[in-house]
Formats: C-alpha cells, sequence, structure tokens
C-alpha cells in the first residue's frame, strides 16, 4: 500500500460523504509497529471512527488470525486494515471476510472501501 496523508481535498470528499450517513463508518487498523499520526488524523478529519490494535510482540499467526476474525464478526466495523500489508504474509487475513477486507493498494483508496461499505449498509437500512 502506498503511504501517505490524504490531501485537504480528499478529506474534505469523504467528509461530506460521511456527513450524509446515519452511522458513523468504522475502521479497525492492526498493526505492526508504529502507526503514523496521520492515519488517525485522516479518519478523524474525514468523521470515520478508526480503532487501533498493536500486535504484540511475540504474536504468532493464530493469534493473529483469532483477532481478526473477532474483528470481522464486530457488526459496528465496515472495515479491517492490516498495516503494514506485508503483516497479511502471515495469514491471518483469510480470517476477513471480503467485504471487510481493506486491501487496497493506497490509503485514499482503503478509506473509499471502507465508505462504500458503510452507504450500502446504510442504503440497505434505510
Amino acid at each position: 500500500m502506498t503511504e501517505g496523508p490524504l490531501s485537504q481535498q480528499e478529506r474534505a470528499a469523504l467528509r461530506d460523504r460521511v456527513a450524509r450517513l446515519a452511522h458513523r463508518p468504522a475502521l479497525a487498523v492492526v498493526c505492526l509497529g508504529e502507526l503514523p499520526a496521520w492515519v488517525g488524523e485522516d479518519c478523524a478529519a474525514c468523521g470515520l471512527y478508526c480503532e487501533r490494535y498493536a500486535l504484540p510482540p511475540g504474536m504468532g499467526e493464530a493469534g493473529l488470525a483469532e483477532l481478526l476474525a473477532e474483528l470481522s464478526r464486530r457488526p459496528g466495523l465496515d472495515g479491517v486494515l492490516l498495516w503494514p500489508a506485508a503483516v497479511g504474509g502471515l495469514g491471518g487475513l483469510a480470517s476477513v471476510p471480503p467485504e471487510k477486507n481493506m486491501a487496497a493498494p493506497t490509503w485514499a483508496q482503503v478509506l473509499e472501501q471502507t465508505l462504500e461499505r458503510a452507504e450500502m449498509i446504510d442504503k440497505n437500512q434505510g
């Protein structure tokens, strides 16, 4: 995934879409190491709720798979992202259903996918 914060224009466009939704889109970010501060800043600026999960040292593939499966079952989450994407090589990503797997090549696309899912849920509930 290409790393880097959103532009002000991207933030504004996403924020406008979020404002029209009945529920606040939510993204869980499971990270190995430090998560850049701009990830949370982008989410906050766009109106997305972001939960961060730091992988503890020594967590194996089974532990990662269990965490991802738990997050995938949570109805309030619109997406699950592994950061960095290389963490997905541990195999745990198979625990995430395709509709919640936010494995996009860029950060902007991850947020776009999360918002699209939230919009779909909003439409189906409306």
